[in-house]
């Protein structure tokens, strides 16, 4: 329909959303679901005391809370453990010891993932001070232990990271919402954690829980479906300065996404709807609902892609990616918008 330099590589923004998302949806599965496990190196005895360790196994769900800590020590006590004497294990090994995403800066704003983690509590955004956010496993260990505390657990020992020698000896367990519903909340409200975790989630998945591993899943989905990213990625999230994508690289995933009839109508669902939801529910008002499509914005750069229900009821693709200073890209959403309803407006 129309081409103004396709093959050019920009920074997408949040429109990478789209692509970790899918890849997440396909290698993962949709029902798939995050689970946090608690076992022990030792049965209790009569008394419910466990003279061992309790080890907890990091499922690197991306929603893991603080409720979810109480839940699993309510589940404990009510098991009838009483204490614990061996301190607690945590493996976290399904994820790298890297807790940053490659953003291109050495601070964070409000708007940035907090550190990752395998074992992440509240999007380990929980606690502020530097040491936390250098490395969040000791904080989200001590609050595990305050939450057994609290549903009547006392657990004395040492806290410690690592892999069990043997499996332990299953206990409680909580589970994360399916990956379909996560993608979604992605999606609708661009949250940037979920996409950084959701990258390493892939990568574990193939075996190498890091960004470049689920970088390399990602590329490897884009090969089977026959298309070609046109640009460079390090992130799931897009808020990376060395994150490039090409319009043409957008269109031909989306295009493929659209052919998936298993995955595809999750994501035309997942992402915002023109005036109704999510990042677009201020925007492209007046267009009835034919407009689905991931916003993206940072400093230097505005982004919109997605799908349009034209006037002849065909459903149009399209990628706009802008760069440039923040006062020329004053005005870039309303002119995305307003070549949005043109192409809605037109019969193609």
């Amino acid at each position: 329909v129309f081409t103004h330099s396709p093959s050019r590589a920009l920074n997408p923004a949040s429109t990478e959303k789209l692509i970790t998302g899918y890849t997440a949806l396909r290698v993962l599965g949709p029902g798939h679901r995050f689970v946090t496990r608690i076992g022990s190196t030792a049965a209790p005895d009569t008394h419910g005391v466990i003279h061992g360790r309790l080890v907890v196994t990091a499922g690197g769900d991306p929603t893991l809370s603080s409720a979810g800590l109480d839940y699993l020590a309510k589940q404990l006590r009510k098991s009838g453990i009483r204490a614990v004497t061996g301190g607690i294990l945590l493996d976290d090994t399904m994820f790298s010891r890297v807790r940053f995403p490659q953003v291109g800066t050495t601070t964070l704003d409000a708007g940035d993932p907090g550190p990752l983690s395998a074992f992440a509590v509240d999007a380990n955004k929980w606690r502020l001070d530097p040491g936390y956010k250098a490395d969040p496993t000791a904080g989200n260990l001590q609050a595990l232990r305050r939450a057994l505390a609290k549903a009547g657990v006392a657990v004395t020992g040492r806290l410690s990271v690592g892999r069990p020698a043997k499996a332990p000896r299953p206990l409680a367990s909580t589970s994360s919402h399916p990956l379909s519903t996560i993608v979604r909340d992605m999606l609708k409200r661009s949250v940037n954690f979920y996409a950084e975790m959701l990258l390493e989630d892939i990568g574990a998945a193939r075996g190498q829980g890091t960004q470049p591993g689920g970088v390399k899943v990602i590329r490897s989905v884009a090969a089977a479906l026959g298309v070609q990213l046109g640009g460079n990625m390090v992130d799931g999230s897009g808020l990376s300065t060395y994150d490039t994508q090409s319009a043409d690289g957008e269109v031909a995933w989306l295009e493929a996404v659209k052919a998936d009839r298993a995955i595809g109508p999750l994501m035309f669902a997942g992402v915002p709807t023109g005036c109704v939801d999510g990042t677009l529910v201020h925007r492209l008002c007046g267009t009835h609902g034919v407009v689905h499509a991931k916003t993206g914005g940072l400093d230097g750069a505005r982004a919109l892609s997605g799908w349009v229900t034209d006037a002849a009821g065909h459903l149009v693709t399209f990628a706009f990616i802008l760069s440039g200073p923040k006062a020329a890209l004053r005005s870039a959403n309303d002119a995305m918008d307003n070549a949005v309803r043109a192409l809605a407006a037109s019969r193609l």
